[in-house]
């Protein structure tokens, strides 16, 4: 479901932000196009968040697939001459439904997969929405060519329709973790949208982190091989797609090796990635340059992964419904604000030093985190303990349910 979701809807966000930008001539604009989904999850995080703590996930996914459809569909109705804008509005206002699904995935995910298979569960989720990203992307050009705008739409209603039978498969959570949740974030005075377990807010530190990479990166990809390399737009061409495989394999990297990477110190997936990175700028060179930022990105890649599912399974029950809208609506900000002061910081010194400037920001959020791995491993072992003695529990107030009772007068 993630995998067609985010496929048919890159490919008519990409389409639609090359019509823009070929129309207007700004890359402004088209740009602000890409953003645009990202705009309501971010203005209306509060709502998102009660509705996580309020309604069953699945749910959710059901009415935020459906909405979407609807929405799409409508916009097929529109004349031609105002197509162009009702298909950007409609890219607005599914934003919302978007960042419910993937929201309301996460914590689907956490209530019917077994705590020892959801670091399995989550990066498989990842992997599906990365690669629907990947590939609606890939095929916004060819598609392009084909169809007309309208055409795209068509499309991408299409898989919306096949997204939302598959939301309508999705098994049911538990009715004990929906409860649970629910009263939790009663208890929480109306389930307010911040974290209140330092473990959390260190693991979202080193959650921001990465999102921080992910803005330089949107910069690099352009300005490493017209700056720092001095070619072309074919240079450019090449570096995005090495890229874009980089990402790839480093999130199918993360699959067989997720088992292990809560044996190495969470310190060790955030600074590993910057060795590379320094040594792809400061040589300069053409072929080293890619090979070692490939590198970069797959570790990068493996680090969001190894953080991404640390972050979800050291939220509790109550605490779930805050993390994921703070996940969806923190990330792309962060991006949004790194693209912003990395782009001036390249404009103004060049790759080189934005890239140190990278790694000495990396080392300052990794020191004042602290040792994240010794705090996650004590709160691991104390929900351990607990469902072990509410293991023990649960014979005893059996044997109590079939005990007699004496009469007494």
């Amino acid at each position: 479901m993630l995998f067609v979701n985010t496929c048919g809807n890159f490919l008519v966000l990409v389409a639609l932000s090359t019509h823009v930008g070929s129309t207007t001539g700004s890359g402004l604009l088209a740009g602000a196009v890409l953003s645009a989904p990202w705009l309501p999850a971010l203005l209306l995080a509060a709502p998102l968040n009660r509705l996580l703590s309020k309604r069953a996930p699945e749910a959710l996914v059901r009415l935020a697939e459906a909405a979407g459809l609807l929405v799409t569909a409508a916009a097929l109705l529109a004349p031609d001459r105002a197509l162009l804008v009702v298909a950007a509005s409609v890219v607005v206002v599914r934003g919302f439904f978007e960042a419910v699904t993937r929201s309301a995935t996460s914590v689907l995910l956490r209530n019917v997969i077994p705590s020892q298979r959801l670091d399995h569960a989550n990066t498989v989720a990842e992997i599906c929405k990365l690669t629907g990203v990947s590939v609606g992307a890939a095929l916004a050009g060819p598609a392009s060519s084909v169809l007309s705008l309208r055409g795209l739409i068509a499309v991408n209603a299409a898989t919306l329709a096949l997204s939302a039978i598959l939301a309508w498969a999705l098994p049911s959570s538990p009715a004990g973790a929906v409860a649970a949740a629910g009263d939790g974030a009663a208890a929480k005075t109306g389930a307010s949208l911040r974290v209140q377990d330092p473990v959390l807010r260190r693991l979202f530190g080193r959650f921001l982190l990465v999102a921080f990479w992910q803005g330089f990166h949107t910069v690099a990809v352009t300005v490493i091989p017209l700056s720092l390399l001095g070619g072309g737009t074919r240079l450019v061409g090449v570096f995005v797609a090495v890229s874009a495989v980089a990402v790839f394999a480093g999130s199918l990297a993360a699959l067989p090796v997720q088992r292990y990477l809560s044996h190495v110190p969470s310190t060790t997936w955030v600074l590993l990635p910057m060795a590379p990175l320094l040594a792809a700028v400061a040589i300069g060179r053409t072929v080293p340059t890619i090979a070692l930022y490939a590198l970069f990105l797959v570790l990068f890649e493996v680090a969001f992964v190894h953080h991404n599912n640390r972050l979800l399974a050291s939220a509790s029950d109550e605490e779930l419904p805050s993390v994921v809208t703070l996940r969806a609506t923190l990330l792309p900000s962060g991006v949004a604000v790194s693209i912003l002061v990395m782009g001036a910081l390249c404009d103004l010194a060049g790759p080189l030093p934005a890239a140190f400037v990278v790694a000495g920001i990396t080392v300052l959020v990794t020191a004042s985190t602290g040792d994240t791995r010794r705090a996650w491993r004590a709160k691991a072992g104390k929900q351990a303990e607990q469902e072990e003695q509410e293991e023990q529990a649960e014979p005893d107030e059996q044997a109590d349910a079939h005990r007699p009772v004496s009469a007494t007068h």
